[in-house]
């Protein structure tokens, strides 16, 4: 039991001291188990701890030890709570002091659909009622393979005319756009091992509306890893030149991120979007959006959506996306006034 304490004692303590390193990414990951699990044992320490409490306890060594396993387990629990909790904020954004893009009206606003579709998912059907039971005006799956095209293009080609992908590998597995709407400054032509996003814009309302429909590697191995966050640099370096050539006021950022926002590298995508855009997740607690295929009592938040000041999103919800192990996004757009 001893040794089972302090080798959790170790994994749990790691990610305060070693910020940036795969194994901290990893177990950050599922940073809401971590608060639960370090729970979990400061009520079995503190049971074991009455239980040698008693003065003629023989080995006074092991009482030591249940009274800092208990403290420590303690510290954990309440240090990985306030990491969930400081992400997860009312209206207000705490570093802008803005007001998050709420509103009331629902009225003319733009259907967004959004989903990690897995590119092995084979249940055409289900996707199909999905799709028609949203009924958006745009809808943007990342890990869309030729199979699913084969399959879905005819039906959606009667509804979405607008098409435009990004394709990562000679499987067509890659990023696609279907709209309603006419599909402007695409980028969607270089080479995608380095940026993995697509790029391009609409016209809504009289306005412009700019999206980046982005999905890093995903860190299941360390050279993974390595490559997710050169790819995060790389969209923010992107965004930021973007922006300083022409400011656009409404701006949309979607993805499948490969990243928790208690990641260490979170951070590099919040400071880029920082007084630019709001990340509307906020307003959500509790949303895991992939299901850990091994572990499929684990889940994490990995896919996430920004939008700008500009925007409001007055509705936000996660939905199944039959055949796939993430949630998927269905919201809606509107211009402030």
């Amino acid at each position: 039991m001893i040794t089972l304490i302090f080798v959790l004692v170790l994994l749990l303590v790691f990610p305060l001291f070693f910020p940036g390193y795969y194994i901290t990414e990893l177990l950050v990951s599922f940073l809401p188990y971590l608060a639960a699990i370090s729970a979990v044992f400061v009520i079995i320490s503190f049971v074991h701890l009455r239980k040698k409490i008693k003065p003629d306890y023989p080995i006074p060594v092991h009482r030591y030890f249940r009274w800092a396993s208990f403290f420590v387990f303690c510290f954990l629990f309440f240090w990985y709570s306030k990491q969930f909790n400081t992400f997860y904020i009312p209206k207000i954004d705490s570093t802008t002091g803005k007001q998050f893009n709420i509103s009331n009206s629902s009225t003319g606003d733009l259907k967004i659909l959004f989903a990690n579709i897995h590119k092995n998912n084979i249940q055409y059907d289900e996707i199909k009622k999905t799709i028609s039971n949203a009924d958006p005006d745009i809808i943007m799956f990342v890990e869309f393979a030729d199979h699913h095209y084969s399959h879905l293009k005819e039906f959606l080609q009667k509804q979405y005319p607008y098409i435009n992908n990004v394709s990562r590998s000679k499987k067509f597995i890659g990023n696609v756009v279907f709209s309603k709407y006419p599909l402007s400054n695409k980028a969607n032509d270089f080479p995608q091992w380095m940026r993995r996003y697509g790029y391009f814009s609409i016209f809504y309302q009289n306005q412009e509306i700019y999206f980046y429909l982005v999905h890093t590697s995903s860190p299941n191995s360390y050279n993974h890893y390595i490559m997710r966050n050169d790819q995060i640099v790389t969209l923010v370096k992107d965004f930021k030149n973007h922006e300083n050539i022409q400011k656009h006021d409404n701006i949309v950022v979607i993805g499948d991120f490969n990243i928790t926002p208690w990641s260490s590298y979170y951070e590099t995508l919040s400071s880029a979007f920082s007084g630019e855009l709001l990340n509307v997740d906020k307003r959500i607690p509790f949303l895991f959006t992939r299901r850990l295929n091994i572990l499929p009592l684990f889940f994490a938040h990995i896919d996430h959506l920004w939008a700008s000041f500009g925007l409001n999103v007055p509705q936000f919800n996660a939905l199944t996306m039959p055949g796939s192990d993430h949630k998927a996004f269905l919201f809606t757009l509107s211009i402030k006034k």
